[in-house]
């Protein structure tokens, strides 16, 4: 797997993780402290297979409420 790849399925996982919470992107900014504009920001960057700060993952992980090792997991199918 290339960095680019491993950024988008960081990505994946996060939409996943989303989706799977039930909270829509504004609530994940309220929960994070953050601006909507800031949330597509990040999802973008990762999208397009760029790299994010580590402490980024670990705050959005306590706010969607899973174990930060679940964005970096490989799933069969999407």
């Amino acid at each position: 797997m290339t960095t680019e790849e491993f950024h988008k399925n960081i990505y994946r996982n996060i939409e996943y993780a989303i989706n799977k919470s039930e909270i829509s992107k504004t609530e994940l900014a309220s929960k994070l402290g953050i601006a909507n504009a800031t949330v597509s920001y990040v999802l973008s960057k990762l999208k397009n297979g760029k790299t994010i700060n580590t402490n980024t993952l670990t705050k959005w992980a306590e706010a969607l409420n899973v174990p930060i090792e679940f964005f970096f997991e490989k799933k069969s199918k999407w």
